[in-house]
């Protein structure tokens, strides 16, 4: 290998580690004998969420992990391998198990890191059935403020009552 070419290698490997340890959701899949346009719809569904799925060599994605909080996915590295990325905590996530749930033979997922933390396909499925962070804490919101609103809708009713 001439050095150009292991100096533009290198440059990739830390160009990767630095987009992957900036991201709050990294999730690794299996694409094998998945069509371009089922991968297509699928990148498109992810940019409308807030994530971004690309393909890049298994050996320098194993580089560009060996650091850092993200060494866990190393192992998940083997056969036709994508990224799915994200700078929002789970987006990005329903899409993924709903297209792993109807692609289940050709699609899995292998596994990941949210917000710094290992995940399995198992743990990242379940994190799915909340969605991303902000519609976590968006029905939070709506579940702490209903009960003011009641309250609220009630003096009103008593208020109208009393004219």
């Amino acid at each position: 290998m001439n050095a150009n070419t292991l100096a533009e290698k290198k440059e990739k490997v830390s160009q990767l580690n630095s987009v992957l340890t900036k991201s709050k959701t990294v999730v690794v899949v299996s694409y094998s004998g998945i069509s371009v346009g089922e991968i297509s719809s699928l990148r498109h569904s992810l940019k409308e969420n807030g994530a971004k799925l690309f393909v890049e060599k298994n050996t320098l994605l194993k580089k560009a992990v060996e650091k850092d909080e993200l060494k866990e996915l190393a192992p998940v590295f083997k056969g036709p391998s994508a990224i799915v990325i994200s700078d929002q905590e789970g987006a990005g996530l329903v899409q993924l198990r709903d297209f792993a749930n109807t692609h289940s033979e050709n699609f899995s997922i292998k596994g990941g890191v949210l917000n710094g933390n290992y995940c399995d396909e198992a743990k990242i499925k379940e994190y799915a059935t909340i969605g991303s962070k902000e519609n976590a804490l968006s029905v939070l919101l709506s579940t702490l403020t209903s009960p003011l609103v009641q309250i609220a809708l009630t003096f009103k009713a008593y208020a109208e009552t009393i004219k």
